[in-house]
């Protein structure tokens, strides 16, 4: 596929070693995706289910965020693009394969247009829908915006959303869909993918439908106040304790309750409502906040059944760390 890196289009393939290629600068991926999610003073990158990870931690406020596995682009003729995928976006299919789909590393073929994913990499709220997609091998193109240019403010974009944000989502059709957690049911819902994502029995559908709307109401407004001038997204820091103090009952709900009996809110397996709530739940590795040994728990499950964690939350771990 074609990847705009710093502006400039380039000739890309993206490999990975577990698919029988050399990209990955780091160890053998044999647990999913290669780290797990939360930090230790004595043990920075360790998990007990999967073993030691790479030294490739950096210290930030409030703990060491672990940086996650490095992976290497490389253009048509061989040459590696060492970067971090922070910048740029999946446009469009290379030429000589106008099948293949480029916004997925997994190979998935479609003919005909694609959906589009609209996002920011560095917002939460964009994480889920791209982790369902990858997650759900749903054909799509990843399209990036740059907030800081204003563009989600263009007469186009506003046309799609007239809301000005991200994530929207464009289905091949023309169709819009925004609101982060709108376009997670919409997705599973028009493309019948495997119930374990948004189960169809509805006691747990109900379960996870309040899990959603308590994301949206409750928790991530908690979050915001706490993380955001910690992340630089806000000046305003008079809220940082109310915020405190209130995730400390959040994330007692949290675990207390949607995950009192399982490891993941619909089950055994990770749902979107799992992607809602726990992709957030990383800003909170940039503040000064004591994340319970629960929540950290709850991460590094989710991460160890999540094949596109790394890719998905790469360039959020990248600017934390330089933070």
């Amino acid at each position: 596929y074609q990847r705009r890196v710093h502006g400039t289009l380039s000739e890309c393939l993206f490999f990975f070693e577990m698919y029988g290629y050399d990209g990955f600068e780091g160890p053998e991926p044999h647990y999913a995706a290669g780290y797990t999610p939360y930090p230790s003073a004595a043990a920075p990158y360790h998990s007990p289910a999967y073993g030691p990870g790479p030294a490739y931690s950096a210290p930030i406020q409030g703990g060491t965020f672990p940086g996650g596995v490095r992976v290497t682009y490389r253009t048509l003729d061989g040459q590696p693009l060492d970067h971090y995928g922070s910048e740029g976006s999946f446009t469009r299919p290379p030429p000589e394969d106008p099948y293949y789909n480029g916004g997925s590393d997994r190979g998935v073929r479609s003919r005909g247009p694609m959906a589009k994913l609209y996002l920011h990499r560095l917002s939460t709220n964009c994480l889920g829908a791209w982790m369902l997609l990858r997650e759900a091998d749903i054909p799509f193109e990843l399209i990036e915006v740059d907030l800081t240019k204003g563009d989600t403010h263009t007469s186009d974009f506003l046309a799609m959303n007239p809301m000005g944000k991200v994530p929207t989502y464009m289905e091949q059709d023309g169709s819009v869909i925004w609101e982060s957690n709108a376009i997670m049911r919409y997705i599973c819902q028009k493309n019948n993918v495997p119930d374990r994502f948004y189960p169809r029995d509805p006691n747990l559908r109900g379960r996870i439908e309040m899990a959603l709307d308590w994301r949206q109401t409750t928790l991530y407004p908690n979050i915001s106040k706490m993380a955001y001038p910690f992340l630089g997204f806000d000046t305003d820091r008079s809220k940082i304790g109310e915020g405190k103090k209130a995730l400390d009952k959040d994330l007692r709900v949290l675990t207390d309750f949607f995950l009192r009996e399982t490891p993941f809110i619909g089950g055994e397996t990770p749902c979107i409502a799992d992607y809602a709530i726990g992709l957030p739940l990383l800003y909170l590795f940039c503040t000064d906040y004591r994340i319970p040994t629960k929540v950290h728990d709850y991460l590094e499950h989710l991460a160890g059944k999540t094949p596109s964690w790394n890719e998905v939350t790469g360039p959020l771990k990248e600017f934390m760390n330089a933070l």
